[in-house]
């Protein structure tokens, strides 16, 4: 047995002796008749068994093989348009052809605590076509247990540094992640292992951004800029060409975005991380949430008259949709889906008609 396998066999059984036997915060998903299974991420990260970080895996799979592609949203769970959108394709989609891995709310713990910006309630009351529903708006980064405290700085294990010692806590800077490490590291080995292990031929990790527009802050008098990535697409430099042509088509489609992609030396990003780790084509899409701001007052992360839940959602599924469409072409092997609402009839029936 060669030393990387023994050290990886006795992570796995030290993980498993160290384990708590207790469930992890689950957010409200319920699945449609597309949905064919369901693993866990621990099933990928065994060291995630039993704790507050491990959360469900969907398994959506066709009669027909094809592809095979990955879904994930709830990276930073107060980016509340991607969980809703994920919640919308499991609980009203199929997949035909190939298959499609999905998790809502890839933080979980994150998701089980109010938003630290303190702008928003952590339980937002939604009426759907089953009735009042909670959606839960978390916050960016996974909490800190009792005890524990940020560093001055963040060191990524390739050596890259950040001076927020917060981000040690963001899932979206740890890639490609350590089997027994902090909690993000677990969480981003996990995704990889998934990754890796089910031959994913491509993924989308869903974001939102800080809404564009300029903010003033009457506590301070001041008025802050608004931020630059939202409505964006991103991937991997290699992968732009695709990311691009997909804007395209988006467009026709009354979705307008811009292409940005991996910066060079920002390590622990998913898109960049995944792109250089595995063959897997990734790609992160951006809608702009107007509670991100640090500096807004009374910001209303679902009914904004400028970025409302409604229109958020849509361009998401759009992206889903194009995404998904060119799935064949960016792989070699397609994955086609059923069931999933549109832009105009999501803006027709409101987002909640979608939810069960």
């Amino acid at each position: 047995m060669n030393l990387r396998r023994f050290c990886g066999l006795a992570a796995l059984m030290l993980c498993a002796l160290t384990a708590p036997a207790h469930s992890a915060f689950q957010i409200d998903v319920r699945p449609g008749y597309g949905v064919t299974g369901r693993k866990w991420l621990s099933d990928y990260n065994p060291c995630l068994r039993g704790t507050d970080y491990d959360t469900p895996v969907f398994v959506m799979e066709g009669r027909e093989p094809g592809g095979t592609a990955f879904l994930f949203a709830g990276t930073h769970p107060r980016e509340i348009a991607g969980p809703v959108s994920a919640a919308i394709l499991l609980e009203n989609a199929a997949v035909s052809r190939g298959t499609l891995f999905v998790i809502p709310c890839l933080n979980v713990a994150g998701m089980s605590v109010p938003d630290a910006l303190g702008q928003v309630p952590h339980e937002l009351i939604v009426e759907t076509r089953g009735g009042k529903r909670v959606l839960y708006y978390g916050d960016r980064r996974i909490p800190l247990k009792a005890g524990e405290s940020d560093p001055a700085e963040f060191r990524h294990p390739s050596g890259y540094t950040h001076p927020d010692g917060s981000e040690w806590r963001n899932v979206n800077r740890n890639y490609p992640g350590v089997q027994d490490g902090t909690p993000a590291q677990m969480v981003c080995f996990g995704v990889m292992e998934l990754i890796r292990r089910e031959n994913i031929g491509t993924c989308l990790d869903v974001h939102e951004a800080t809404a564009p527009e300029s903010v003033f802050d009457p506590r301070t008098g001041k008025t802050h800029p608004g931020g630059t990535l939202s409505y964006s697409l991103i991937t991997h430099p290699k992968y732009i060409d695709t990311a691009i042509e997909m804007i395209f088509d988006l467009e026709e489609r009354g979705v307008n975005l811009k292409p940005e992609q991996s910066i060079p030396g920002f390590r622990g990003i998913s898109h960049f991380e995944i792109g250089e780790g595995t063959a897997c084509v990734p790609f992160l899409s951006e809608t702009p949430n107007p509670a991100q701001n640090d500096h807004a007052v009374g910001a209303d992360p679902l009914n904004d008259a400028r970025h409302p839940i409604a229109e958020r959602v849509a361009i998401q599924l759009e992206i889903f949709r194009e995404w998904l469409g060119r799935c064949g072409e960016i792989t070699g092997a397609p994955v086609e889906l059923t069931g999933l609402p549109d832009k105009s009839q999501i803006e027709l029936d409101g987002v909640w008609a979608w939810l069960r």
